[in-house]
């Protein structure tokens, strides 16, 4: 025999632990079971109650190589149940985890006996907060079938007799075919919810409904538009590649257009990569130089941002929020690049989202525009759908 603990343990609520994990729950423990005074239905855990509610318990814990002798007449309480932890290293834990002491089971770890002792659980309950508590407890480990039944093998107090009639109340524990479908459920159900969410998220993100599969793999700032004028996304990506480019490289031109930059002579190159399709000039990706070069520089920048209590705004916030929340220049400096980008689809979507900001309150107008401009766009909308447009502006 081993003493593996053998001192005060504290408890709330008449309870203390032995786990290997999480803390489980009280009914769980004692379902199905004939004692009521160490629960032992959730693998790995032992549920143990006491008579004292709130104060420090005397507790010895035993390991016997065999089945220990029959206790002595001192216990006036004694209860046998099977345990079965996944390691032969458990916790004696007091309430809340609050407090946590190393158990080392002997044995091969296939399966124990537990015989739990009590002894002042009458009177335990009547003495006064803070005096030294009446009952004891002894915790008794040995290997042994862990398919045994628990039983009741000594009870002489009402106390005992309230929790064995609980636990004999509760239904019995689902069986391991009855836990695997219940959690199959649930995982299949956690999916559904997901995908659920998934599918909603998505819809939302593209103005109401799913995408199809073509735009459901374009990367990229195109939620914007989305939103606007989810009837234009679908009719531009029912476009081919070719005028996919072309619009965006006219709503490229008629954003800068509108704010008043199209024309200036450094973008010169810019636009004529684009419209050859080559690689664009590098500072049409800094979108916070190019700011800098249209208002006139650091200096007017510091004195428009000290006028927006921007004083110590970044260089980012600066770029899009300078002269209000819809500048035509801010909004409309990212369209070039995005016109440039690999994939036409995406070029045409994310430099319509650009344009359709800078615009502001006359987006509506732009959008319109675009469907003269591109035929195409609109014989697509009315082969989609009932031909109206639903621009959400």
């Amino acid at each position: 025999m081993r003493t593996l603990f053998d001192g005060g343990v504290g408890v709330h609520y008449g309870q203390f632990y032995v786990t290997v994990d999480d803390l489980v729950d009280m009914t769980e423990a004692f379902a199905g079971q004939s004692n009521g005074l160490c629960g032992a239905g959730v693998p790995g855990a032992l549920f143990l109650l006491t008579g004292t509610h709130t104060g420090t318990v005397g507790m010895r814990v035993e390991w016997h190589d065999h089945e220990p002798p029959a206790p002595g007449d001192g216990w006036e309480e004694v209860v046998e149940t099977s345990y079965a932890p996944a390691t032969p290293t458990v916790h004696l834990t007091e309430w809340a985890g609050e407090r946590s002491r190393p158990l080392e089971l002997g044995g091969e770890g296939r399966g124990y006996r537990v015989r739990y002792c009590a002894t002042g659980l009458a009177e335990a309950p009547h003495t006064p907060f803070g005096e030294p508590t009446p009952d004891r407890y002894l915790l008794q480990f040995w290997p042994d079938d862990p398919a045994r039944p628990d039983v009741v093998l000594r009870q002489t107090t009402t106390a005992a007799a309230y929790w064995h009639d609980y636990a004999r109340s509760l239904p019995p524990p689902p069986t391991p075919e009855e836990r695997a479908e219940a959690e199959r459920r649930a995982r299949e159900e956690r999916e559904r919810r997901h995908a659920e969410f998934v599918r909603r998220e998505e819809a939302r993100r593209w103005g109401g409904r799913p995408p199809s599969e073509r735009l459901r793999r374009v990367v990229g700032n195109v939620s914007g538009i989305a939103a606007l004028d989810r009837d234009l996304v679908d009719a531009v990506a029912g476009t081919d590649p070719d005028t996919q480019r072309r619009i965006a490289r006219w709503a490229a031109r008629h954003a800068y257009a509108f704010a008043g930059i199209a024309d200036l002579d450094w973008l010169a190159p810019a636009w004529r990569a684009l419209e050859r399709g080559e690689p664009m000039p590098d500072w049409c990706t800094d979108v916070t130089a190019m700011w800098r070069r249209i208002t006139g520089g650091e200096a007017r920048l510091e004195a428009r941002a000290r006028r927006l209590g921007l004083s110590q705004a970044t260089d980012t916030a600066r770029a899009g929020l300078l002269s209000g929340p819809v500048d035509p220049v801010a909004m409309a400096l990212p369209a070039l690049a995005a016109a440039a980008v690999p994939d036409p689809l995406q070029a045409a979507l994310e430099t319509l989202s650009a344009a359709a900001t800078a615009y502001g309150t006359e987006a509506p107008a732009f959008l319109a525009e675009v469907r003269r401009a591109f035929p195409a766009l609109a014989e697509g909308e009315d082969q989609s759908g009932d031909g109206s447009s639903r621009s959400r502006l």
